[in-house]
Protein backbone atom coordinates (compact mmCIF):
# COMPACT_ATOMS: atom_id res chain seq x y z
CA UNK A 1 0.00 0.00 0.00
CA UNK A 2 1.25 3.33 -1.36
CA UNK A 3 1.69 5.85 1.74
CA UNK A 4 3.90 8.40 0.66
CA UNK A 5 1.97 11.66 0.08
CA UNK A 6 4.51 13.62 -1.71
CA UNK A 7 7.50 13.15 -3.60
CA UNK A 8 9.47 16.34 -4.19
CA UNK A 9 11.96 16.41 -6.83
CA UNK A 10 14.90 18.68 -6.94
CA UNK A 11 17.30 18.47 -9.64
CA UNK A 12 20.73 20.01 -9.07
CA UNK A 13 24.36 20.85 -10.60
CA UNK A 14 27.23 22.76 -8.19
CA UNK A 15 24.21 24.05 -6.23
CA UNK A 16 26.30 24.47 -2.83
CA UNK A 17 25.45 28.10 -2.34
CA UNK A 18 21.40 27.33 -1.86
CA UNK A 19 20.69 23.27 -1.68
CA UNK A 20 20.66 23.44 2.09
CA UNK A 21 17.77 26.31 2.18
CA UNK A 22 15.85 24.25 -0.51
CA UNK A 23 15.63 20.86 1.95
CA UNK A 24 15.27 22.62 4.99
CA UNK A 25 12.36 24.72 3.76
CA UNK A 26 10.72 20.96 2.74
CA UNK A 27 11.65 19.69 5.88
CA UNK A 28 9.47 22.67 7.39
CA UNK A 29 6.61 21.85 5.71
CA UNK A 30 6.36 19.34 8.95
CA UNK A 31 4.57 16.39 7.09
CA UNK A 32 6.32 12.95 7.21
CA UNK A 33 4.71 11.09 4.47
CA UNK A 34 6.59 13.03 2.12
CA UNK A 35 10.08 12.10 -0.01
CA UNK A 36 12.34 14.40 -0.94
CA UNK A 37 14.74 13.51 -4.38
CA UNK A 38 18.21 15.02 -5.53
CA UNK A 39 19.07 14.26 -8.74
CA UNK A 40 22.46 15.29 -9.34
CA UNK A 41 24.31 16.00 -12.20
CA UNK A 42 27.40 15.29 -10.86
CA UNK A 43 28.74 18.50 -9.01
CA UNK A 44 32.35 19.93 -8.33
CA UNK A 45 32.08 22.71 -5.85
CA UNK A 46 30.82 20.71 -2.41
CA UNK A 47 26.72 20.07 -3.30
CA UNK A 48 27.62 16.53 -2.54
CA UNK A 49 28.89 17.46 0.73
CA UNK A 50 25.78 19.52 2.05
CA UNK A 51 23.69 16.45 0.75
CA UNK A 52 25.43 14.23 2.99
CA UNK A 53 24.44 15.98 6.23
CA UNK A 54 21.17 15.27 5.26
CA UNK A 55 20.50 11.16 5.39
CA UNK A 56 16.65 11.72 5.06
CA UNK A 57 17.33 12.62 1.15
CA UNK A 58 17.40 10.06 -1.50
CA UNK A 59 20.32 11.03 -3.84
CA UNK A 60 20.90 10.26 -7.44
CA UNK A 61 24.43 11.54 -8.86
CA UNK A 62 25.16 10.78 -11.98
CA UNK A 63 25.76 12.33 -15.22
CA UNK A 64 22.57 13.23 -17.56
CA UNK A 65 20.73 15.33 -20.44
CA UNK A 66 20.21 18.34 -18.64
CA UNK A 67 17.29 19.48 -16.19
CA UNK A 68 14.18 17.58 -17.34
CA UNK A 69 16.14 14.72 -17.82
CA UNK A 70 17.20 14.52 -14.05
CA UNK A 71 13.51 15.25 -13.22
CA UNK A 72 12.46 12.30 -15.12
CA UNK A 73 14.67 9.98 -13.40
CA UNK A 74 13.14 11.59 -10.13
CA UNK A 75 10.09 10.59 -11.09
CA UNK A 76 10.95 7.22 -11.83
CA UNK A 77 12.17 6.17 -8.83
CA UNK A 78 10.04 8.08 -6.59
CA UNK A 79 6.93 6.35 -4.53
CA UNK A 80 4.97 9.80 -3.96
CA UNK A 81 1.22 9.73 -4.44
CA UNK A 82 1.95 13.54 -5.35
CA UNK A 83 4.61 14.55 -7.72
CA UNK A 84 6.06 18.68 -6.84
CA UNK A 85 9.08 20.47 -8.52
CA UNK A 86 11.62 22.32 -6.52
CA UNK A 87 14.62 23.53 -8.19
CA UNK A 88 17.82 23.89 -5.86
CA UNK A 89 18.11 27.24 -5.85
CA UNK A 90 14.24 28.04 -4.39
CA UNK A 91 12.35 26.99 -1.17
CA UNK A 92 8.49 26.11 -0.23
CA UNK A 93 7.15 29.02 2.37
CA UNK A 94 5.87 27.05 5.39
CA UNK A 95 2.51 25.43 5.07
CA UNK A 96 2.92 24.94 1.20
CA UNK A 97 2.30 21.04 1.17
CA UNK A 98 -0.15 21.22 4.43
CA UNK A 99 -2.36 23.43 2.05
CA UNK A 100 -2.19 21.19 -0.85
CA UNK A 101 -3.48 18.07 1.45
CA UNK A 102 -5.82 19.86 2.57
CA UNK A 103 -7.64 21.30 -0.80
CA UNK A 104 -7.18 17.41 -1.72
CA UNK A 105 -9.26 16.23 1.14
CA UNK A 106 -12.11 18.77 0.02
CA UNK A 107 -11.62 17.76 -3.74
CA UNK A 108 -10.67 13.68 -3.42
CA UNK A 109 -10.83 13.72 -7.42
CA UNK A 110 -8.80 16.22 -7.98
CA UNK A 111 -5.74 15.68 -10.64
CA UNK A 112 -3.49 18.81 -10.22
CA UNK A 113 -2.78 21.38 -7.72
CA UNK A 114 -1.57 24.93 -8.51
CA UNK A 115 -0.98 28.08 -6.17
CA UNK A 116 0.82 31.57 -6.46
CA UNK A 117 4.34 32.66 -6.28
CA UNK A 118 7.13 34.88 -5.07
CA UNK A 119 10.52 36.40 -6.37
CA UNK A 120 12.72 37.15 -3.93
CA UNK A 121 15.99 38.51 -3.68
CA UNK A 122 18.96 38.18 -1.10
CA UNK A 123 21.06 40.80 -0.26
CA UNK A 124 22.83 40.26 2.61
CA UNK A 125 20.81 39.09 5.80
CA UNK A 126 18.26 41.28 3.87
CA UNK A 127 15.41 39.19 1.35
CA UNK A 128 13.63 41.27 -0.65
CA UNK A 129 10.32 40.64 -2.41
CA UNK A 130 10.25 41.23 -5.92
CA UNK A 131 6.84 40.53 -7.24
CA UNK A 132 3.90 38.39 -6.49
CA UNK A 133 1.94 36.21 -9.10
CA UNK A 134 -1.45 34.53 -8.15
CA UNK A 135 -2.14 30.70 -9.30
CA UNK A 136 -4.27 30.40 -12.46
CA UNK A 137 -7.61 32.11 -12.32
CA UNK A 138 -10.03 29.79 -14.36
CA UNK A 139 -11.07 32.72 -16.10
CA UNK A 140 -7.48 33.35 -17.84
CA UNK A 141 -6.67 29.36 -18.01
CA UNK A 142 -5.51 29.64 -21.48
CA UNK A 143 -3.72 33.05 -21.39
CA UNK A 144 -1.70 31.99 -18.33
CA UNK A 145 -1.02 28.41 -20.00
CA UNK A 146 -0.25 29.71 -23.74
CA UNK A 147 1.11 33.28 -22.86
CA UNK A 148 1.51 34.08 -19.21
CA UNK A 149 3.31 32.83 -16.67
CA UNK A 150 2.79 29.08 -15.90
CA UNK A 151 4.92 28.81 -13.26
CA UNK A 152 4.86 24.72 -12.96
CA UNK A 153 7.03 24.30 -9.54
CA UNK A 154 4.08 26.08 -8.26
CA UNK A 155 2.16 22.87 -9.55
CA UNK A 156 1.51 19.34 -7.71
CA UNK A 157 0.50 16.66 -9.99
CA UNK A 158 -0.84 13.34 -9.27
CA UNK A 159 1.43 10.48 -10.36
CA UNK A 160 -1.15 8.75 -12.35
CA UNK A 161 -0.80 12.23 -15.03
CA UNK A 162 2.81 10.92 -15.32
CA UNK A 163 1.35 7.49 -16.39
CA UNK A 164 -1.02 8.31 -18.30
CA UNK A 165 0.44 11.38 -20.42
CA UNK A 166 4.21 10.85 -19.90
CA UNK A 167 7.24 12.12 -18.38
CA UNK A 168 9.03 15.81 -19.79
CA UNK A 169 10.17 15.76 -23.08
CA UNK A 170 13.93 16.41 -22.18
CA UNK A 171 14.59 17.40 -25.62
CA UNK A 172 14.02 21.03 -24.44
CA UNK A 173 16.62 22.26 -22.22
CA UNK A 174 14.57 25.00 -20.76
CA UNK A 175 10.99 24.57 -21.73
CA UNK A 176 10.28 21.07 -21.09
CA UNK A 177 7.52 21.94 -17.99
CA UNK A 178 6.01 24.81 -20.13
CA UNK A 179 5.36 21.90 -22.65
CA UNK A 180 4.43 19.19 -19.73
CA UNK A 181 1.81 22.06 -18.90
CA UNK A 182 0.68 22.39 -22.11
CA UNK A 183 0.24 19.01 -23.21
CA UNK A 184 -1.95 18.53 -19.94
CA UNK A 185 -3.80 21.61 -20.54
CA UNK A 186 -4.90 19.86 -24.54
CA UNK A 187 -5.80 17.03 -22.78
CA UNK A 188 -8.36 18.14 -20.84
CA UNK A 189 -6.32 18.13 -16.99
CA UNK A 190 -7.51 21.59 -14.76
CA UNK A 191 -5.51 22.42 -11.99
CA UNK A 192 -7.54 23.41 -8.36
CA UNK A 193 -6.30 26.76 -7.56
CA UNK A 194 -5.07 27.69 -4.27
CA UNK A 195 -4.73 31.05 -2.45
CA UNK A 196 -1.85 32.46 -1.79
CA UNK A 197 1.99 31.98 -2.73
CA UNK A 198 3.24 28.50 -2.38
CA UNK A 199 6.37 28.63 -3.95
CA UNK A 200 9.36 30.54 -3.98
CA UNK A 201 11.42 31.69 -6.94
CA UNK A 202 15.17 33.23 -5.91
CA UNK A 203 16.31 35.92 -8.11
CA UNK A 204 20.15 35.84 -8.61
CA UNK A 205 22.83 35.94 -11.82
CA UNK A 206 22.55 32.09 -12.44
CA UNK A 207 19.39 31.32 -12.48
CA UNK A 208 17.77 30.68 -16.22
CA UNK A 209 14.77 32.26 -15.39
CA UNK A 210 14.87 34.68 -12.97
CA UNK A 211 17.93 36.50 -12.99
CA UNK A 212 18.19 40.66 -13.05
CA UNK A 213 20.28 40.47 -16.18
CA UNK A 214 19.14 42.34 -19.05
CA UNK A 215 19.13 40.55 -22.05
CA UNK A 216 21.21 42.81 -23.68
CA UNK A 217 24.01 41.44 -22.12
CA UNK A 218 25.56 39.18 -24.57
CA UNK A 219 25.47 35.79 -21.81
CA UNK A 220 21.89 36.93 -21.42
CA UNK A 221 20.88 37.54 -25.03
CA UNK A 222 22.42 33.67 -26.18
CA UNK A 223 20.63 31.86 -23.14
CA UNK A 224 16.85 34.06 -23.84
CA UNK A 225 17.15 33.49 -27.55
CA UNK A 226 17.89 29.42 -26.44
CA UNK A 227 14.99 29.33 -23.96
CA UNK A 228 12.72 31.50 -26.91
CA UNK A 229 13.80 29.09 -29.30
CA UNK A 230 12.16 25.95 -27.66
CA UNK A 231 9.12 27.61 -26.89
CA UNK A 232 8.74 28.90 -30.58
CA UNK A 233 9.17 25.17 -31.41
CA UNK A 234 6.52 24.14 -28.86
CA UNK A 235 4.03 26.45 -30.77
CA UNK A 236 4.42 25.78 -33.74
CA UNK A 237 4.35 21.68 -32.86
CA UNK A 238 0.80 22.06 -31.52
CA UNK A 239 -0.34 24.75 -33.76
CA UNK A 240 0.15 21.55 -36.73
CA UNK A 241 -2.39 19.37 -34.53
CA UNK A 242 -5.73 19.53 -35.90
CA UNK A 243 -8.99 20.39 -34.02
CA UNK A 244 -7.91 22.61 -31.67
CA UNK A 245 -10.41 25.00 -30.57
CA UNK A 246 -10.87 28.39 -31.96
CA UNK A 247 -9.80 30.52 -28.40
CA UNK A 248 -6.63 28.07 -28.07
CA UNK A 249 -5.89 28.76 -31.93
CA UNK A 250 -6.20 32.22 -31.38
CA UNK A 251 -4.03 31.92 -28.11
CA UNK A 252 -1.29 30.27 -29.86
CA UNK A 253 -0.70 32.38 -32.78
CA UNK A 254 -1.06 35.28 -30.52
CA UNK A 255 1.85 33.77 -28.56
CA UNK A 256 3.81 32.18 -31.08
CA UNK A 257 4.02 35.94 -33.05
CA UNK A 258 5.41 37.46 -29.98
CA UNK A 259 8.36 34.85 -29.32
CA UNK A 260 9.29 35.16 -32.92
CA UNK A 261 9.40 39.31 -32.25
CA UNK A 262 11.60 38.72 -29.37
CA UNK A 263 13.89 36.19 -31.07
CA UNK A 264 14.54 38.70 -34.22
CA UNK A 265 14.63 41.36 -31.54
CA UNK A 266 17.00 39.83 -29.62
CA UNK A 267 18.98 38.52 -32.49
CA UNK A 268 18.71 41.52 -34.12
CA UNK A 269 20.66 43.56 -30.99
CA UNK A 270 23.45 40.96 -31.07
CA UNK A 271 24.74 41.02 -34.18
CA UNK A 272 22.69 37.55 -34.99
CA UNK A 273 21.60 38.24 -38.63
CA UNK A 274 20.62 34.80 -39.62
CA UNK A 275 18.23 34.13 -36.74
CA UNK A 276 16.88 37.32 -36.70
CA UNK A 277 15.77 36.20 -41.04
CA UNK A 278 14.83 32.55 -39.35
CA UNK A 279 12.09 34.29 -36.71
CA UNK A 280 11.11 36.78 -39.55
CA UNK A 281 10.29 34.05 -41.53
CA UNK A 282 8.42 31.92 -39.14
CA UNK A 283 6.90 34.75 -37.80
CA UNK A 284 5.57 35.85 -40.88
CA UNK A 285 4.77 31.91 -42.30
CA UNK A 286 2.35 31.41 -38.91
CA UNK A 287 0.67 34.96 -39.45
CA UNK A 288 0.72 37.02 -42.49
CA UNK A 289 -0.33 40.18 -40.43
CA UNK A 290 3.45 39.87 -38.25
CA UNK A 291 4.73 42.85 -39.32
CA UNK A 292 1.90 45.07 -37.26
CA UNK A 293 2.55 42.49 -34.07
CA UNK A 294 6.19 43.47 -34.41
CA UNK A 295 5.38 46.88 -34.86
CA UNK A 296 3.06 47.19 -31.91
CA UNK A 297 5.83 45.31 -29.43
CA UNK A 298 8.96 47.18 -30.80
CA UNK A 299 7.07 50.30 -30.17
CA UNK A 300 6.09 49.34 -26.25
CA UNK A 301 9.42 48.49 -25.61
CA UNK A 302 10.49 52.01 -26.98
CA UNK A 303 7.98 53.74 -25.12
CA UNK A 304 9.12 51.60 -21.62
CA UNK A 305 12.35 52.58 -22.23
CA UNK A 306 11.68 56.02 -22.72
CA UNK A 307 9.78 56.28 -19.39
CA UNK A 308 12.42 54.09 -17.71
CA UNK A 309 15.34 57.34 -18.25
CA UNK A 310 12.89 60.33 -17.79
Amino acid sequence: MQTTRFSIITPCLNAHAYIAEAIVSVLAQQITDVEHVVVDGGSTDGTMEILKKFPHLIVISEPDKGMYDAINKGIQISKGEWIGLLNADDVYPKGSLRQALEAEAQNPGVQALNGGFAVFKDNGEDRKIIRISPSIDPNEFWFRIIRGSTAPNTWFLRRSIFDEFGLYDDRYRYAADREMILRLALAGVRPLSLSGVNYWFRQHEESATFSADDSREPKRGMLRIKTLLEGQDIQERYLSRLHLSKEVEKMLRLAHSETCYRIAATALYHHQWKLSIFAIRRGLHHNIFWPITFVRMATHRLWKEMVGHD
